[in-house]
């Protein structure tokens, strides 16, 4: 992986730097069949759904295990 100098580096991947090895979990209401139920959504660092667990340790266990780096976000 070439990583650009500081100097050198764009605005555009300046805003990409990172991302790809970040993730994130949110907690979301999800209607399944007018069925309403907490989903823990794991999203990468740039805002892409990645998937959905039943509970918040198993998506960030999925996180760790996928070799991404767990972020807070509070």
């Amino acid at each position: 992986m070439n990583t650009p100098t500081l100097n050198k580096i764009k605005n555009d991947d300046f805003l990409e730097f990172g991302n790809s090895l970040l993730a994130f979990v949110k907690k979301e209401n999800n209607d399944i069949h007018n069925n309403e139920m907490d989903v823990f959504a794991v999203y990468c660092g740039d805002g892409t759904l990645l998937a959905t667990f039943e509970s918040k340790e198993s998506a960030i266990a999925a996180i760790i295990q996928s070799g991404l780096e767990f972020t807070n976000l509070h």
